[in-house]
């Protein structure tokens, strides 16, 4: 029987671990000191240019089911209202106006951040949370349940995600909620 070539015993790997923890914490720490003091013209002219690609790319303009953050200030996240006004506005990809993009944006449900994504068809389906972060409510206008991404028909075929930063790769470093 053969053994397998990782040789680390389990004290190994759990130090291991622990120094890739440590090293995001700092890197986490580092990227938000440079966030807070990062010039708010510059700030602009860098969510601007974030959305321009996004809205010009290819995997963008043919996605039609899409779950997108909706952006928040005070965390300094890349501000997403023009990519949502866009995707709200969008006629799917054979030019038919009456079939939009559909997009599913979250909910915190409970106090331990447990989220839903839900359809919205309208910036006006967005209500203030208790924190100030605009969410959908629960049902529409008319009283109807929203839609949930989890019981939708077709699947998703785009997730615009928060990170505090993203390497040149793509691979993501979240604000260390899990």
């Amino acid at each position: 029987m053969s053994q397998s070539n990782d040789s680390s015993n389990p004290e190994e790997k759990e130090h291991d671990l622990e120094s890739i923890f440590q090293q995001k914490r700092i890197l986490r720490s580092q990227v938000r000191k440079t966030l807070k003091f990062m010039d708010p013209s510059l700030r602009s002219h860098e969510d601007n240019a974030i959305q321009k690609i996004v809205l010009e790319a290819p995997w963008f303009k043919s996605s039609q089911r899409l779950c997108a953050y909706i952006s928040c200030s005070a965390l300094r996240e890349v501000d997403t209202s023009k990519l949502l006004s866009q995707i709200l506005q969008i006629p799917n990809a054979d030019g038919d106006t009456k079939t939009r993009k559909k997009l599913y944006v979250p909910r915190v449900e409970d106090k331990n951040s447990h989220m839903r994504m839900f359809h919205i068809s309208s910036i006006d389906d967005l209500i203030a949370n208790s924190m100030n972060i605009l969410e959908p409510a629960p049902v529409d206008a008319d009283g109807n349940e929203r839609e949930d991404v989890m019981q939708a028909n077709e699947p998703v075929d785009l997730f615009l995600l928060p990170g505090l930063a993203f390497d040149r790769s793509g691979r993501r470093l979240g604000r260390g909620g899990g």
